[in-house]
């Protein structure tokens, strides 16, 4: 299948933050990292003062109201929204974040400044995720025409919810649902979409651990998808001991090689026919910049990788280095790097060792 990469509105994205960069900066402090240029290939940050504004500032290139739906999810848990990268690419919307209580006041204007009018809301989980008056505060916003609550019984039941609203997914990909490295890089493929259908390739589904789970194991009897894979180890073991044939296996030695063989996927001798032109880059220490990250590289058709807060693992390095090279022999180049979060999540020194292996 051929990505269909869509345009990102960086600048906007990067006008989070005013200050540059003049030296290192304290493991606490968020200024606005420099951008980096090492031949083609551009690295800068995206980022807020903590997660929710890291999600706005990933929101920010659907400004100007280019998105047709927003997903919204709560700040203070990954649980329901392991599965929603492949949902908000599709629907060609952010992925925001917001307290359970109350829709942040920062999260409504963004919302108001993003969304088409007459666009949709996605909430996802229940009323514990997100309450009945985040729901009436969304559906007060002037621009929206429709609020869709995405929740089934528990997280496993939540992913088959939102893999509903992707009938056209091909492909179906497994990730445990009691941690989250796994589920972020995942969310990034799954959520690319296929230039043939127009919607996002799969869809993300989670394992109760190393058992596939009665909700994950029902809905995968009563679909059919063409590709199926198991990424992560919690994943290949659920996979195996349910006796499911069939499936293919992205699973490292930590989540950072777990991360570094999903992103290889981007590759065109893999997933795809042509070359990814654009990667991310978050820690993997905490799963929220992350999680609105892989929105964003889904929808501009490139992987998200996971890094150590202060220095990018071999595995990651690789993984950097071999999708540049797939690009070059295709002709094209990975000429965009995107770094997640401000350095009290990845310091300074990272967005250097990204631009080098992309050198």
């Amino acid at each position: 299948m051929r990505l269909r990469p869509r345009t990102l509105g960086l600048a906007a994205a990067l006008t989070v933050g005013a200050a540059v960069l003049t030296g290192a900066a304290p493991a606490t402090a968020n200024p606005a990292p420099r951008e980096v240029e090492l031949k083609a290939a551009s690295v800068s940050r995206v980022f807020g003062s903590d997660r929710i504004g890291t999600a706005i500032a990933s929101a920010k290139s659907f400004s100007g109201g280019q998105a047709a739906a927003v997903v919204l999810a709560r700040a203070d848990n990954y649980a329901d929204s392991l599965a929603a990268a492949p949902l908000a690419s599709d629907v060609g919307g952010p992925l925001l974040l917001t307290g359970s209580g109350a829709l942040d006041g920062a999260v409504a204007a963004t919302v108001q400044d993003v969304l088409r009018q007459g666009g949709t809301i996605y909430l996802l989980g229940g009323e514990a995720a997100l309450s009945a008056g985040v729901a009436a505060q969304v559906d007060a916003l002037g621009k929206v025409g429709r609020v869709q609550r995405v929740s089934g019984s528990d997280r496993y039941a939540t992913a088959v919810e939102v893999a509903k609203l992707l009938p056209q997914a091909r492909t179906a990909a497994v990730v445990t649902g009691q941690n989250f490295p796994d589920g972020l890089s995942a969310g990034a493929l799954m959520g690319v979409v296929d230039k043939a259908s127009g919607h996002s390739i799969g869809v993300v589904l989670l394992t109760e651990g190393t058992t596939l789970g009665r909700a994950t194991s029902d809905y995968l009897a009563g679909r059919s998808f063409s590709t199926k894979v198991a990424i992560g180890g919690a994943a290949v073991t659920a996979v195996a001991s349910a006796g499911q044939s069939g499936w293919g296996q992205l699973s490292g030695s930590d989540r950072y090689a777990t991360s570094a063989l999903v992103a290889e996927q981007f590759s065109s001798t893999a997933f795809f026919t042509d070359a990814t032109t654009i990667v991310g880059i978050a820690t993997g220490e905490g799963w929220a910049d992350a999680l609105s990250g892989s929105a964003l590289l889904a929808y501009g058709g490139g992987p998200l990788l996971l890094t150590q807060p202060a220095g990018l693992p071999g595995a990651t390095t690789e993984a950097l280095r071999s999708l540049q090279r797939d690009a070059r022999g295709k002709g094209s180049e990975v000429t965009r790097a995107l770094v997640f979060g401000g350095e009290s999540a990845v310091r300074g020194t990272v967005d250097g060792q990204v631009a080098g292996a992309l050198q």
